[in-house]
């Protein structure tokens, strides 16, 4: 908070919210007031057809839902219903205005611009998500901007390695929306870049990881060639053509492995001394220091419905998903949750729920408290909430960003791609996870980037990579039939035996 602000006091009490609503009703009935004459004529039934005159019976403050238009000979229908209607739509003012106060987030006192935090669609050009803005929705670019870069390194320093990371990012989208141009230019910039201000890219990077990383860079210059080429002859292709496609999808290809390359040579710059402190309280629990790779295999259970996975009228006997967890943005969730893969906690396990928002699992039962119980007559393992924000090189523990005061702070590792792997836990005890995980879906309209209710509330650590097409196939009921470590084992640090 910007110096001389109030002091800053949660209002969770009722009668705050009660003077916001009564404030925001007298202001609609100020304005809506003049129209509102009060008329008695009651609108009949909403079946039948528009000839129909509206039948009475009803009190002008039923809100069953009605809206009818009538037209020619009926406007005289239409003029005696008028005052019903700018009356019914005067009070349904009032009401959205105390709906909306009453159940608007809490406010806290001293949140006022600009003397607060900026509002939380003020997003700086290498953000996660921001509204008003194209929503990054890429798991991979998602995990790279997560990576502690700035906060170990100085946003200054790693500057030029962000905008090399996004002119590669910006090939795909201009090549998919046919602007041959626009996507030849960031390539340009790309190839510039690592010809003029290679020395620069590699600055940060320490004596012992040059060679690899000088390495990595010079690996994506013959991808980004090879896309030029196949700009040009895309831009030459009849327009919706089978060769004009064929060079979108060539260009994708060789953007991905650029990206892929850029984010190899992005972990090389994370000093590789750098370990994310976590609480006292939480020393003895698993910790990933790091990223790891998870390989799942789902089948179809006997209660699912489907014998196999369809998609795009291809059918797949099986589902395969592989996701990167972040232990550098969340060493305890990740930590654990690899640590229950290494022992095979997951494997023959149900998807416990699947309902187009999460898919969930992990739910042990009844004897251990539907959690993870190390030995029998042990306690169950919790874990603390654990929300990673940039900008701190250590995540925050046992409480939720509004919580903590940190409204408008990005979470680094945020709820806005398919496949997006999170503890779960219960709704009123921040460190009550153990074993269920969730994968969100995510949907822009119901949970929007950068505002939905699950950012800086549950502990996201990673991301399908590969393998999102199938989530929404995945059913309640489908079975994990295998589910392994594939990388970054060596990463896990506390793991149990």
């Amino acid at each position: 908070m910007a110096a001389g602000a109030l002091s800053v006091r949660r209002q969770r009490s009722w009668p705050s919210r009660a003077v916001a609503a009564a404030v925001a009703a007298v202001l609609a009935l100020r304005f809506a007031g003049p129209l509102l004459e009060p008329s008695f004529v009651t609108p009949g039934s909403n079946q039948g057809s528009p000839s129909q005159k509206p039948q009475t019976g009803r009190s002008a403050f039923d809100f069953s839902p009605r809206w009818d238009f009538w037209q020619g000979a009926e406007r005289q229908s239409s003029q005696q219903d008028a005052g019903s209607a700018t009356h019914k739509a005067g009070v349904l003012a009032v009401l959205a205005a105390l709906c909306v106060a009453w159940l608007a987030p809490p406010v806290e006192t001293g949140q006022f611009w600009p003397a607060g935090p900026a509002p939380a669609v003020a997003r700086t050009p290498l953000a996660t998500s921001g509204s008003g803005s194209k929503v990054n929705k890429d798991p991979i670019s998602l995990l790279q901007l997560a990576l502690p870069l700035e906060e170990t390194l100085g946003e200054n320093q790693v500057k030029p390695i962000r905008e090399f990371q996004k002119n590669v990012e910006e090939i795909t989208g201009a090549t998919k929306i046919r602007s041959w141009d626009r996507a030849a230019s960031y390539v340009e910039k790309a190839l510039n870049t690592l010809k003029d201000r290679k020395k620069e890219l590699m600055k940060p990077v320490v004596a012992s990881r040059q060679a690899d990383a000088s390495a990595t860079l010079d690996a994506i210059v013959p991808e980004l060639k090879k896309i030029l080429k196949d700009l040009e002859v895309g831009a030459a292709a009849e327009m919706g053509s089978a060769r004009e496609q064929d060079m979108v999808d060539a260009v994708g290809n060789c953007a991905a492995k650029a990206q892929e390359l850029v984010g190899k040579f992005e972990e090389l710059v994370v000093p590789p001394d750098f370990l994310p402190k976590v609480p006292d309280y939480a020393a003895s629990l698993p910790r990933l220091n790091g990223r790891a790779t998870v390989e799942w295999t789902l089948k179809r259970g006997p209660d699912s419905g489907p014998k196999s996975y369809a998609i795009d009228a291809v059918i797949y006997p099986e589902a395969k998903l592989t996701m990167v967890l972040d232990g550098w943005s969340a060493p305890v969730s990740a930590g654990n949750f690899l640590d229950l893969v290494k022992r095979d906690f997951y494997k023959g396990m149900k998807i416990q729920r699947a309902d187009g928002f999460i898919i969930q699992t992990g739910d042990s039962g009844d004897a251990d408290q539907h959690g993870f119980r190390p030995e029998k007559g042990k306690p169950v393992r919790r874990i603390p909430l654990e929300v990673g924000i940039r900008g701190r090189k250590e995540a925050l523990y046992s409480e939720t960003m509004d919580e903590a005061r940190l409204i408008g702070q990005e979470v680094k590792i945020p709820f806005q791609a398919d496949g997006t792997i999170s503890m779960a836990r219960a709704e009123f005890d921040d460190d009550s996870a153990s074993s269920q995980v969730f994968m969100f879906l995510f949907e822009s309209d119901m949970t929007p980037a950068g505002k939905n209710f699950l950012d800086g509330r549950y502990g996201a650590f990673g991301y399908v990579v590969d393998g999102a097409k199938f989530l929404r196939k995945i059913k309640e009921g489908d079975i994990i039939e295998d589910i392994k470590i594939t990388s970054g084992l060596e990463n896990l640090i506390n793991a149990s035996s």
